[in-house]
């Protein structure tokens, strides 16, 4: 339900799909004196969509042991594939928030240490350009005072549409549709068919040759009634021979 509800409020709104490329250059984690994290991942997430960099270890800094840095040598890129909605009459995209999570990897666990949120709309344009941003991020564990993620953003136009359309429909939006558990009518009208036109409709039935009588059974039952009938015979026949055998003849006189 909210899936259609979702659809009805983007009638008549224009739709564009963006590649948002994230390039990380250095993150700075301030813990407290009794915790140090162990290996940090920074999370590119928005709802059940998750885009994870490598774990890196965190490095203790000469000054301040307790403040620790991550330094990406070799800049690492994520990407993500975003659509953005906007009226028709507007040029400004409606706002759609993605979050920067940094999590602590230790023992095969994760756990939350800080987050930021980016609205992508404002770095959205037709030509793509660039943008170095330096996020400070809103501790979330009592175990961390100070954190900040240095990236490059860009994002790039890939091709625009009506926001009804299905191919211009976001994935998170996609991801959160249920199945229907109601089955299709459509389905059943064309069973319905199939059986009126088959093998089995009324026309073929009519037309269809009928098969002849089973054989063996009359063969069965002629042999049943000749059975039945000889028994008369065969009591008839002994007084037909005794009506018909001549009578004996006479003796000769004896002279």
């Amino acid at each position: 339900m909210t899936s259609v509800w979702k659809r009805l409020q983007r009638v008549g709104k224009r739709a564009a799909k963006f590649q948002f490329v994230a390039c990380y250059h250095e993150l700075v984690v301030e813990c407290t004196k009794k915790w140090q994290p162990d290996k940090l991942v920074v999370v590119w997430t928005r709802r059940n969509r998750r885009v994870c960099s490598k774990a890196h270890s965190w490095q203790p800094g000469i000054q301040n042991p307790y403040r620790g840095t991550v330094v990406w040598m070799v800049p690492e890129n994520v990407d993500i594939s975003v659509t953005l909605y906007r009226d028709p009459h507007v040029d400004q995209y409606e706002a759609k928030e993605w979050t920067f999570v940094i999590e602590n990897e230790s023992k095969g666990q994760r756990k939350v240490l800080a987050t930021a949120d980016v609205d992508l709309a404002h770095h959205a344009g037709p030509v793509p350009a660039p943008v170095p941003l330096r996020l400070r991020l809103k501790p979330k564990s009592v175990k961390v005072v100070h954190a900040e993620l240095s990236l490059t953003l860009s994002g790039v136009l890939l091709r625009e549409g009506r926001a009804t359309d299905d191919d211009m429909q976001s994935l998170a939006s996609l991801m959160s549709v249920k199945p229907s558990d109601v089955g299709n009518l459509d389905d059943f009208a064309e069973s319905d068919e199939e059986e009126a036109n088959g093998p089995g409709a009324p026309e073929a039935r009519a037309h269809a040759p009928q098969p002849d009588p089973p054989r063996e059974l009359k063969t069965v039952c002629e042999e049943e009634e000749g059975g039945r009938a000889q028994p008369p015979q065969a009591a008839a026949r002994p007084s037909s021979t005794e009506d018909t055998s001549p009578a004996p003849a006479p003796p000769a006189p004896v002279s």
